[in-house]
């Protein structure tokens, strides 16, 4: 079956490295062939491929501060984590999270769902895109969605009886599906604020 071109022009300008596929309505078994063999930063939703907002520094150095937390927490908690791994939810549907957490003794791999989902703004992106994702990996299972938004310096949390709660900026990012893991919200801004070389 061939590839449909582009159904809509979503993006303007993004230059050469925009993927070409972008847009591009296709059957889910083409998009697991693609991302497979050729791109990775492509997610795939009501059968429509996206490219992933392009970071910037602050999104990248949020990233990296959580994935270091996660590598912390890992060496007594057990599990794994890490970024970018793709996940299947419901009606085909694939994203892949900025950060994904998933507790001792439950599956890991590409198609799995993570214990916690942690998706950063980027320039470019709608934070009502955001929240709809993170209320997509709600729907599928995933027990905790933590959304932080660098420019406005908010987190918005995604669990139980809680859709897109802006979290008191005094109050650490922790949930009760990884015990003694927390983040302090002082030290995301410290992250965001300190010198650049």
């Amino acid at each position: 079956m061939a590839i449909r071109q582009p159904t809509h022009t979503r993006h303007i300008d993004r230059g050469d490295d925009w993927s070409r596929f972008d847009g591009v309505a296709m059957a889910e078994d083409e998009f697991l062939r693609l991302d497979d063999a050729e791109e990775t930063d492509l997610e795939y939703i009501d059968g429509v491929v996206y490219e992933k907002g392009v970071v910037d520094a602050n999104h990248r150095d949020i990233v990296g501060e959580f994935d270091g937390r996660f590598w912390t927490y890992c060496k007594t908690a057990g599990g794994a984590f890490g970024p970018e791994c793709r996940v299947r939810l419901a009606n085909g549907r694939y994203l892949k999270p900025d950060c994904a957490f998933y507790v001792a003794g439950t599956p890991s791999g590409n198609d799995a769902l993570p214990t916690l989902v942690i998706e950063v703004r980027s320039p470019g992106e709608t934070i009502e895109s955001q929240r709809r994702k993170c209320r997509l990996y709600r729907a599928a299972g995933v027990p905790v969605v933590w959304l932080v938004d660098p420019r406005r310096r908010v987190v918005e949390v995604f669990e139980a009886g809680r859709d897109g709660d802006v979290l008191d900026p005094g109050a650490p990012l922790a949930t009760t599906v990884l015990p003694g893991f927390a983040v302090d919200q002082r030290d995301l801004c410290a992250v965001l604020d300190r010198e650049r070389g």
